[in-house]
Formats: structure tokens, sequence, C-alpha cells
């Protein structure tokens, strides 16, 4: 009857502590890249010539970087690598189908274009931001993190 109660108590103590969050996890790795400049009047790029438009690019950062225009003189550059163990395989995020956010189809993250922000899912951390720059019609995009 002791141990039964023993064991009892033990659960009791040590359920709360697996329904926390886990908020520990591999972190993205880093990825150096020459400088990347887009010349926003080509038509190529006419998706950033609006506010909320979002453009991809394939072949820089880990596995792309997705750019978001936030208005004429703000641009966000984020790395398609889920922040939710982002060293599994299929750890990549996309546009959802409602063009209203990013997902991770693999781990049902979802994040806002505006910060980059996880709305949902288990990521808990925002997705990697690249710095941006724009002068004129030239925007720049360069391997340094900003986040």
């Amino acid at each position: 009857m002791k141990s039964t109660l023993t064991i009892f108590l033990v659960l009791l103590i040590l359920t709360p502590l697996g329904c926390e969050p886990q908020m520990v996890d591999d972190p993205i790795p880093l990825a150096t890249f020459n400088d990347v400049v887009i010349n926003l009047s080509l038509p190529s790029f006419s998706k950033l010539r609006i506010d909320g438009g979002i453009y991809a690019i394939d072949n820089i950062g880990i596995r792309g970087v997705f750019v978001y225009r936030v208005n004429a003189t703000t641009f966000h550059a984020y790395e398609r690598n889920c922040s939710y163990h982002p060293n599994e395989a299929g750890s990549t995020i996309n546009i959802h189908s409602s063009n209203l956010f990013f997902q991770d189809p693999s781990c049902n993250s979802n994040f806002n274009f505006e910060e980059g922000n996880p709305t949902g899912g288990p990521a808990w951390r925002p997705l990697r931001r690249y710095h941006t720059d724009v002068v004129g019609s030239m925007l720049t995009i360069t391997s340094e993190v900003i986040n």
C-alpha cells in the first residue's frame, strides 16, 4: 500500500512537467552567402512592388529565402528553414494555400508574414531573418542575421 502511494505521488509530481512546452531544440544552422542584389524595377520581381508581396529565392540560405515587402522602404528576408527542429529533412516553410501566413507542413508550425513570428504549431522561435537594405529600386540581402 505504501509503495502504491509513493508511486502515485511521484507520478502526480512529474505529470505537470511533461505538459510544459518543450522550449529546447536545435538552432537553425548558420549560412553565409554573397550579397544578393535585386533590381525591383525588373518584371520578374513585380510581386515585390506591392505591400505584402512575397518572392522566393531558392539558391541562398539553408533552404532558400522568402522576401516579404512590408512597404516601399521595408523588406524582410526570411530563411525557409523552419525554426522548429531545423535539422530534419522536411523542415521547410512554404506559403500556406490561403496566402495569409507561412507554414511548415512537416510540423504544422505557422508563422506570420510581418515578423516571421510563430502563430501556431510547436515552433516557439521566429524564423531567421537576414539583413536587407533598399536604395532606390535596388534591394540588397546579406547573410547577416538580425534576429
